[in-house]
């Protein structure tokens, strides 16, 4: 069991990356002084049918005073207020009280929208994330907890960290090749951030499949060790941390504007190769980089042109990013394979770039 520690202001805990993980929930709970309470499973209608939730649910029944399961129509369409209030009354008419647990399991709108019910339901209730997939690798570490409007994506949220992070790499068996692609943007994201050697190893030999869980559990911890290490030096992304969004920024406005016929990773991967050709534009980053991000993407099978000619569209919806200020758009930028930067962007940066990657100019 590979074990990671993530520090908090509301207190520390522990991430936990395995073949089999599940198995030590159970003793997860004890340890965390969580047994003997009402546990409310949240996930969404796609993971309730798998047999991982049943083997959770079975493995926990012996320390829970109660288990049910509460299951919400999956996808980022539905990571809203309406339904975080549907979850809200079902554990009202449960006897749900502050001192029971909410279990997250599944991927990264699942944890997303059953920790923004954690944080706010009764002022806040302890719970645990239980990822099942591998985007939701980075979305289960640190805290950040959110629901999308129409506007924009996770405009409504709070920093409220979970009591535990379980990742148990067995559940990544079920991903279909689409699914596995979408995570494994992510974990490109954390080696361009800052482990050059994790990229160099994805750049050789590329993961298009999970292979053998309990390896790839040393792989998934590497690239969950780069957001470990960032939050626990920012935890409320004041600065650092935002060197997290790298692709984002562009990535979250394709995503929304696609109504999430993208998935999260497909959008992050464009927005990785558009932000890359931004840097580019400042001589921040070499070209020959830039092509070696676009390069790993599709290895990875990974989207890397946006497919929507309507730019302007794109920007109004980038404009709203939750990162600006007043004076100026809050991009992170690659500057080096293993290296980000925070800087103030100009729309017409963006707009130059995104125009130029996806006529396919560049890099």
């Amino acid at each position: 069991m590979i074990r990671l520690e993530v520090q908090s202001s509301q207190g520390a805990y522990p991430v936990l990356v395995d073949a089999g993980a599940r198995r030590f929930l159970p003793g997860l709970l004890e340890e965390l002084g969580l047994a003997g309470r009402k546990l409310a499973l949240i996930t969404d209608e796609i993971v309730q049918r798998t047999p991982f939730v049943d083997e959770v649910a079975g493995a926990v029944r012996e320390v829970g005073r109660e288990l049910f399961v509460l299951a919400f129509p999956a996808g980022d369409a539905h990571k809203n207020l309406a339904t975080a209030v549907e979850l809200y009354r079902s554990l009202i008419r449960r006897g749900f009280r502050r001192g029971d647990v909410i279990l997250a399991v599944g991927g990264g709108v699942v944890g997303d929208l059953a920790g923004f019910v954690a944080a706010t339901y009764l002022r806040g209730v302890p719970y645990v994330q239980v990822p099942t997939t591998l985007l939701a690798h980075d979305s289960a570490i640190g805290g950040k907890v959110g629901v999308n409007l129409e506007e924009g994506k996770n405009l409504v949220g709070a920093f409220y960290p979970p009591r535990a992070v379980l990742f148990d790499t067995e559940a990544l068996c079920t991903l279909d090749a689409r699914q596995w692609s979408n995570g494994m943007a992510e974990v490109i994201k954390h080696a361009i951030i800052a482990d050059a050697a994790l990229f160099g190893q994805l750049e050789a030999n590329p993961l298009t499949g999970l292979g053998d869980p309990a390896a790839f559990a040393d792989t998934l911890a590497r690239a969950m060790r780069v957001k470990v290490d960032v939050v626990n030096r920012d935890e409320r992304e004041t600065g650092l941390r935002q060197v997290l969004n790298v692709g984002h920024t562009v990535g979250h406005a394709v995503e929304q504007y696609s109504g999430y016929t993208l998935g999260h990773g497909e959008a992050v991967a464009i927005g990785l190769v558009v932000e890359a050709v931004i840097a580019v534009q400042r001589g921040l980053l070499s070209l020959a980089d830039a092509a070696r991000i676009k390069t790993v993407l599709e290895r990875h099978h990974l989207p890397v042109r946006p497919p929507y000619e309507d730019v302007e569209a794109v920007l109004r919806l980038m404009a709203v990013d939750k990162k600006h200020t007043h004076e100026g758009w809050t991009f992170a930028l690659p500057t080096a394979i293993g290296r980000v930067e925070i800087c103030k962007v100009q729309p017409d940066e963006v707009r130059q770039a995104y125009e130029e990657v996806r006529e396919g100019h560049r890099p």
